[in-house]
C-alpha cells in the first residue's frame, strides 16, 4: 500500500523545523517497510495553516497559489492508495470529495480549533483519525461516519533511544518537577500558578515564566534529569506531545483528563492521572517522598511508551484502521485535473479579487495609520480620565 503524507511545515520555540522532524519521520517508516512519501500542505512554508474561513474563500476565487498545490498534490498522488493529511490542514472538503484515494483526515488541535479546521471538512474524507481520545463521538456528531483514535505518538528526536530500564531504576535524578508548557495560556494560567507557588524551585519552561522557553535541543537532558512532569491540557484531552514524551524520557506523568487517561496507559502503574490542580499538587509531593514507586511508575510507562507509541508502532496502529476501513469506502465518480477545472470555473472571481486587492490592502494601510496616529491621545485621554475620576 503506497501512502502520500500530507504534512505542515511551521516553526516554533519548541520545534526549530517542523519540515525536518517529519521527513525524519518518513525515513524511519521507510526503513521499517512502509510505501510512504511526503507532501507539503503549507502554502508558501514555513507558515500557519489557513483557517476553514480563509480556505474556503481561497477555494471559491479560484487562488493561484492553492490551485497550484492542488496541481502538485494530484500529480503526486498516481498511484497511491491513500492520501494521509496529516495535520487535517488546507484541503477543501470539495476537492478532498473528488479524489479517487482512500482519503484520511488526521487531527491533533481538537476541540480548540474544531469551528476553525475540523468540523467544516472532517466529514469530506472517507476516515478520521482523531488524537484527542476524548473526541471521537464529537466527530461522528458532526456526521463523520467513520472515526478513529489515533494516539499522536513520538517524533524523532523527542526522546532518548539509548535510555535503559535500569537508568530509570537505579540512577539520579536532580530535578523534581519539569513542565515545558506556556504560562500565560489562559485556560491553564491559574492552574499554572497554584503549580509554581506549590513547588518554587519547580523547572518550569514556556511563554510567561521567568526561564522563558528552554532552548531548542535541551529538552532531553533536562528529561533525562527529571522526576516528575505534571501534564496540563487546555480542555479535553488527554492529546499533547508530552503525553508520550515525559514517558519515553523515564519521567513519572502525573497527567489531567483522567477519565480518558485510561484509554492511552494504565492507571496507578503507567502513569498518574488527576483531575483539579490541587490534586496534582498532592500526587506530586506523595510520589517525591515516594521514589521507589515512583521509579516503577516510570519504568512502566517508559516501557508501555516504546511498545506502543513509538515512531513505527503508532504508524502502525494508523495503518491496521486504515487497512480495515479501505474496503467500506463508498463508491463514488472520481475526477481527473480537479485544480484546473475549479480554475476554469473561477475566472471571474480571481478577476475581481484580483481588482479589488490592492484598493482593500490601502484601506488597510490607511486605517492601520490613523490608528497609530491616534493612539497617543488615546492614552493620554485615557489617563486623564483615570486621574479625574472620583475615588
Amino acid at each position: 500500500m503506497k501512502v502520500l503524507h500530507a504534512y505542515p511545515y511551521f516553526r516554533s520555540p519548541a520545534s526549530a523545523d517542523a519540515e525536518r522532524l517529519t521527513l525524519q519521520l518518513l525515513d524511519r517508516l521507510r526503513q521499517s517497510g512502509y510505501h510512504v512519501e511526503g507532501f507539503c500542505l503549507t502554502l508558501n512554508p514555513p507558515g500557519p495553516h489557513l483557517t476553514f474561513r480563509e480556505l474556503d474563500a481561497r477555494w471559491r476565487r479560484g487562488d493561484r497559489d492553492l490551485l497550484s498545490m492542488y496541481e502538485r498534490l494530484e500529480a503526486r498522488l498516481e498511484g497511491c492508495d491513500v492520501l494521509l493529511n496529516g495535520a487535517g490542514i488546507n484541503l477543501h472538503p470539495e476537492f478532498v470529495d473528488r479524489l479517487g484515494v482512500f482519503t484520511v483526515f488526521q487531527c491533533f488541535d481538537d476541540p480548540e480549533s474544531s469551528a476553525i479546521l475540523s468540523k467544516p471538512v472532517a466529514a469530506a474524507y472517507d476516515l478520521c483519525l482523531v488524537g484527542n481520545v476524548a473526541e471521537v463521538d464529537t466527530y461522528r456528531s458532526w456526521g463523520v461516519k467513520h472515526a478513529e483514535w489515533a494516539p499522536m505518538g513520538l517524533m524523532p528526536g523527542t526522546y532518548d533511544p539509548t535510555l535503559r530500564e535500569e537508568d530509570i531504576l537505579e540512577s539520579r535524578r536532580d530535578i523534581d518537577l519539569l513542565m515545558l508548557i506556556d504560562r500565560l495560556n489562559p485556560p491553564r494560567r491559574s492552574r499554572m500558578d497554584k503549580m509554581a507557588r506549590a513547588f518554587p524551585d519547580g523547572h518550569f519552561y514556556g511563554r510567561g515564566w521567568p526561564r522563558g522557553f528552554l532552548p531548542v535541543g535541551e529538552d532531553l537532558a533536562m528529561l533525562r534529569r527529571t522526576k516528575i512532569g505534571p501534564n496540563f491540557h487546555n480542555s479535553t484531552g488527554p492529546i499533547n506531545l508530552r503525553l508520550f514524551q515525559l514517558p519515553a524520557n523515564g519521567v513519572m506523568q502525573i497527567c489531567d483528563n483522567k477519565s480518558h487517561l485510561g484509554t492511552v496507559y494504565e492507571l496507578d502503574k503507567e502513569v498518574v492521572g488527576f483531575d483539579r490542580v490541587e490534586e496534582c499538587i498532592d500526587l506530586c509531593r506523595y510520589y517525591l517522598a515516594h521514589d521507589r514507586q515512583r521509579r516503577e511508575i516510570a519504568a512502566a510507562g517508559w516501557r508501555r511508551a516504546l511498545r506502543d507509541y513509538d515512531e513505527v508502532a503508532a504508524f502502525a496502529s494508523r495503518m491496521r484502521v486504515i487497512e480495515a476501513y479501505m474496503p467500506r469506502r463508498e463508491g463514488r465518480p472520481s475526477e481527473a485535473a480537479i485544480a484546473i477545472r475549479q480554475r476554469e470555473r473561477t475566472r471571474w472571481p480571481r478577476f475581481r479579487h484580483q481588482l479589488a486587492a490592492p484598493l482593500v490592502a490601502a484601506c488597510r494601510g490607511a486605517l492601520w495609520a490613523a490608528k497609530m496616529t491616534l493612539r497617543p491621545f488615546y492614552r493620554w485621554a485615557r489617563r486623564a480620565w483615570i486621574e479625574e475620576s472620583p475615588r
